[in-house]
């Protein structure tokens, strides 16, 4: 079973809710925040209801490329 792999990025053309939450592989967005803390802290709820093993987040920079892993 592959893992789940969440994704915090930047919504781009956005004002006000600009982060979001989505699985990679999905163009739906999960959730938006308003600040890429609360979205980062959302992921790692998921992550953690699904076990070490079987999710990740990756963080995304204000320029799309992956910061955290």
């Amino acid at each position: 079973m592959a893992k789940t792999i969440y994704h915090v990025s930047k919504r781009e053309g956005d004002e006000g809710r600009e982060w979001k939450v989505f699985i990679q592989g999905s163009s739906k967005v999960i959730k938006l925040f308003d600040t890429q803390k609360e979205a980062l802290e959302y992921a790692k709820h998921l992550c953690a209801g699904k076990g070490e093993d079987e999710a990740v987040v990756m963080l995304h920079g204000l320029d799309g490329k992956i910061r955290k892993y």
